[in-house]
């Protein structure tokens, strides 16, 4: 069966490193599940792009801190006539806050999108992994979970977020051991990787002078990684992380602010 038929869901893969992600895959060869919440045109633009390259590509809408938008996103993958062999949670909700102002609707929706939804996801292409090894003894699945170096090198803010964040880490390991027979789990962790909306190409610079290394991640070392993660039939439980050195030595305060 050649990649093709093979299809990875990355999720929030309208826009910005889910996109890239998405296009890298197709170049791959690799069937790729688009998914998106709000992004309705842009997702329809990065589908009629992957489909250009020659992609077998499809279209998934589901807002992540809905449980039945969830359910019903896992049974359209389940359905398609490709076989459901990877998973890129990529999707995240990021929205500051800190430990005395923080909302509780804040905390839901940080932990639903980076944390309960890629729980519920990786559980999903397990059942699936393992029906399918009834027909196809060798088959084995991955996921990989975007998380964040900030989790390495901890300061006070994005309070909610952070703790998200490190639950996800905390599910890497988690669901490395649990689905051992059917799944490799592992993560990337990057540092600050584009521009974040508002942000301008100053501050973006000035914000990577401040690692060790003075730089930080770059897109082509994200897709490095997720070619060596999906390439390396040891490797679980794992987490990458690409900072620059930021976690040695982190600041006080996130360097966005």
């Amino acid at each position: 069966m050649t990649k093709k038929n093979k299809t990875i869901l990355v999720t929030a893969s309208a826009k910005r490193l889910g996109k890239l992600i998405a296009h890298y895959l197709v170049r791959e060869g690799w069937g790729v599940a688009v998914h998106y919440n709000k992004s309705k045109q842009l997702a329809e633009e990065t589908v009629d792009e992957l489909l250009k390259m020659g992609g077998k590509v499809t279209l998934h809408q589901a807002d992540l801190t809905i449980t039945s938008d969830i359910d019903k996103l896992i049974k359209d993958l389940e359905e398609q006539d490709l076989i459901w062999s990877g998973l890129i949670n990529n999707a995240g909700y990021f929205n500051y806050d800190n430990g005395v102002n923080f909302e509780s609707e804040s905390l839901y929706n940080h932990m639903s999108v980076n944390f309960t939804a890629p729980t519920i996801l990786t559980q999903a292409l397990a059942k699936y992994t393992l029906n399918l090894k009834k027909k196809k003894k060798n088959a084995q699945g991955f996921v990989i979970n975007i998380i964040d170096a900030k989790i390495f090198g901890l300061n006070p803010d994005y309070y909610t977020y952070t703790l998200s964040k490190q639950a996800m880490h905390g599910l890497t390991k988690m669901s490395a051991l649990s689905y051992s027979t059917c799944l490799r789990v592992n993560g990337i962790a990057p540092g600050i990787t584009l521009l974040a909306p508002g942000q301008d190409e100053k501050a973006f610079k000035k914000s990577h002078m401040k690692n060790l290394l003075k730089s930080s991640s770059t897109v082509e070392e994200i897709l490095n990684t997720i070619q060596l993660i999906i390439h390396s039939k040891s490797m679980t439980g794992h987490v990458t992380l690409l900072d620059g050195g930021a976690h040695l030595a982190p600041p006080r305060r996130d360097v966005g602010l």
